[in-house]
């Protein structure tokens, strides 16, 4: 699988962020996708996460000078006060606890220097990769609880305003379907043959030459204090 085969991560968090010179966190790193390119626009970009093994991968994919990856195993954010000039949650607001949520917001604040913004990548609504989630269970399943709980959370951070919503789409590229199947459907073979032939056909309508394309609605925020 090749995330986001069209960098419409970095192109979107760097069109209403400004990373030149500037010393970024990046909250749930995951394998370092969108690690990589931080790396290149910001001064230093120090990546959490709080899966070990996953922190593994994201090590061997982005070998960068100015990248630290470090585990965060109690989904604290461990750092001094007035650290770094930019928080960024790649994708990772909702996936923290319910009940950390408001105080992962809070002490990221703590954490950014005079003129430092937060940055909350979301899952949006819409798009192939979305409704595979949604219809069949693919990779985290659906989601949409867990992100209307992080927008509510985003607005709730007292002393802070919430901007504008970015809204835009990134793609997943899968070599077939097989590669779907395997990266996010690994109990798949264990599924009733009217689910498998379900998913088969779904992957089917979405194969192009280039293997099998899929798409995914973003949502981005950048969060000023005031």
């Amino acid at each position: 699988m090749i995330q986001d085969p069209t960098d419409e991560y970095i192109r979107t968090i760097a069109a209403h962020c400004d990373l030149a010179g500037k010393e970024v966190l990046e909250v749930g790193c995951g394998t370092g996708r969108i690690t990589r390119d931080l790396a290149r626009h910001a001064l230093r970009v120090v990546a959490v996460d709080p899966d070990e093994a996953t922190l593994a991968k994201a090590r061997a994919a982005v070998p960068a000078p100015n990248v630290r990856f470090l585990p965060m195993p109690d989904g604290v954010l461990d750092f001094p006060p007035a650290t770094f000039d930019v928080v960024i949650y790649t994708l990772s607001l909702h996936h923290v606890p319910l009940a950390q949520m408001n105080e992962s917001l809070q002490t990221a604040a703590g954490l950014l220097r005079e003129g430092g913004v937060i940055v909350v990548v979301e899952p949006g609504a819409g798009g192939s990769f979305t409704e595979a989630k949604e219809r069949f269970g693919a990779g985290s399943g659906d989601e949409r609880p867990a992100r209307a709980a992080a927008i509510r959370a985003m607005h709730g951070l007292d002393g802070w305003t919430v901007g504008e919503t970015v809204h835009f789409r990134v793609q997943f590229l899968f070599a077939d379907e097989d590669d779907f199947i395997a990266t996010k459907l690994p109990d798949f073979g264990e599924k009733p043959e009217v689910y498998r032939q379900e998913v088969r056909e779904f992957l089917a309508r979405h194969r192009m030459p280039e293997g099998v394309v899929l798409d995914a609605g973003r949502r981005l925020n950048v969060l000023r204090r005031g």
